[in-house]
């Protein structure tokens, strides 16, 4: 009997080890043909059979991307917004969240109910409406209209998982501190804003990630070349009679390794956020 389990143990292992694998294959080749790719001179883009690796490494691609000034403004853009998405996301789902967990008051739960309702509408849906409001205030085409556009998609989700992390926290850990002397302010930035520190950190990397490659509402917010975003950018190279299949593989490297590095180096704080809810004993 106690052989059968080790041997069906074993056969479970290898069978999820396989999938894991295949899953990765799955998602990393797309990403390393696309980074390799831009790696490749023109005559290499097309060769059949095609090369794994490039016979010539060049940069052209990249040389000819930033040679176009507005690829520099399309970077600095979405930095830029999706840096300011990420902090408000960050303060205003932290604070939101805690006093959605923290205090009694009528229609806490509508309100719960709502941001989740919000979180669960398609970017797609909001699109128009987004355009009209923006318009009408003047904020059409401008970077606050799409850190607004951008937050309307990212701060019900960042609320909804704060709020898991904060319901966590013991409330005694509350009524100490009140019994200390602290007021409600002393409360939330002293004792539970450090121990929801990984979930707030978690929270902020996915809306950093969500609003640097958000397309959509991008598109519709800007109608300035120089306020264009690099998602948005990256259309100017596709047309219906060509496509720089080279600048593309190139612009497509580089708003995805932002993203990976951001992620490597802060992956530690966004695993503890998603599985501890950043509860420390």
């Amino acid at each position: 009997m106690t052989t059968n389990v080790r041997k069906n143990k074993i056969i479970t292992g290898v069978f999820v080890a396989v999938l894991i694998v295949l899953l990765l294959v799955m998602v990393a080749l797309p990403l390393l043909w696309m980074v390799v790719s831009s790696f490749k001179p023109g005559e290499e883009l097309f060769t059949i059979p095609p090369e794994i690796l490039p016979q010539k490494w060049s940069l052209e691609w990249y040389i000819q991307a930033f040679q176009n000034k507005a690829v520099i403004h399309y970077c600095v853009n979405s930095l830029y917004i999706a840096c300011v998405v990420m902090v408000i996301d960050m303060i205003v789902g932290s604070l939101t969240a805690y006093s959605l967990t923290r205090f009694r008051f009528s229609g806490r739960k509508a309100i719960l109910v709502s941001v989740l309702a919000a979180y669960c509408v398609p970017p797609i849906m909001l699109m128009l409406p987004l355009y009209k409001i923006m318009n009408g205030l003047g904020l059409s085409g401008s970077h606050f209209g799409v850190i607004i556009g951008h937050l309307t998609v990212t701060l019900p989700f960042s609320v909804w998982l704060l709020v898991s992390f904060f319901k966590k926290l013991p409330r005694e850990i509350d009524e100490a501190a009140v019994m200390d002397g602290a007021n409600e302010w002393q409360v939330f930035a002293k004792i539970d804003l450090p121990l929801c520190i990984s979930g707030v950190l978690s929270t902020g990397i996915m809306a950093f990630i969500m609003s640097w490659n958000e397309f959509l509402l991008s598109s519709v917010l800007t109608n300035k070349e120089e306020m264009k975003t690099l998602t948005v950018g990256l259309s100017n190279y596709i047309s219906s009679t060509h496509i720089d299949w080279g600048i593309i593989m190139a612009l497509g490297t580089i708003t995805t390794v932002p993203v990976v590095i951001l992620f490597a180096l802060v992956q530690k704080y966004f695993v503890e956020g998603m599985t501890a809810g950043a509860v420390k004993g």
